[in-house]
């Protein structure tokens, strides 16, 4: 055999020699443990679109997420124009209570004067009865429907429930600005001065 043959056969057997060597690979990484993969879990794939249909799912996205801000600006403004007419509406019916209510303050400020002017004549005791029920019945239905007299003998004068009409001299500095007589009784509604109180305020000289 010649030497040209010979190197071929040489460089085999030296193939053969390595190709029966043994390679282990051992992966030390320790966040990678191949024994508790599912290998039958199927990896799921994102679908990808072409760019034109992703761009129009981007516009998409945008224009869902502008009228979301829209709806939620709307919804805002209508509950504010909302409670807004309700405490308008509910002023104009305090007015529209105001409007009926003054006419019938008059009507029981002349039974309170007869009341006051009456003598204790026994003819007239069924009078004065008569018009005690009725300035009693006034006053029942004045406060059904919210009214209130207002509160002002011997308190400090106060401009915004008061009209003051005179003073009255006081001996004590403690009663100077304090309410010493009503001359016409105020009345109010809720939180709203109805008519306020004619009264006569003391005053230290």
């Amino acid at each position: 055999m010649s030497a040209k043959s010979e190197i071929p056969s040489a460089m085999d057997n030296e193939k053969k020699e390595a190709g029966q060597a043994e390679f282990q690979i051992i992966d030390k990484r320790h966040f990678l443990n191949l024994e508790e993969i599912d290998k039958t879990q199927i990896l799921e794939e994102k679908p990808r679109y072409p760019s034109f249909v992703e761009e129009l799912m981007g516009r998409m996205a945008e224009t869902e997420r502008r009228f979301e801000e829209k709806k939620v600006l709307l919804d805002t403004e209508i509950a504010r124009t909302k409670s807004r007419l309700e405490a308008d509406y509910a002023r104009r019916v305090e007015l529209e209570k105001q409007k009926m209510i003054l006419p019938m303050l008059d009507v029981l400020d002349n039974l309170e004067r007869a009341l006051a002017s009456a003598t204790g004549n026994s003819e007239e005791a069924g009078l004065r009865q008569g018009v005690e029920l009725t300035v009693n019945l006034f006053l029942t239905k004045l406060q059904s429907l919210g009214v209130d007299a207002i509160d002002v003998l011997e308190k400090p004068f106060d401009p915004n429930t008061q009209m003051a009409v005179g003073v009255v001299q006081v001996a004590s500095p403690d009663q100077d600005g304090v309410v010493k007589e009503e001359v016409l009784r105020g009345y109010s509604l809720g939180e709203q001065v109805v008519r306020p109180a004619q009264v006569m305020v003391g005053k230290h000289s």
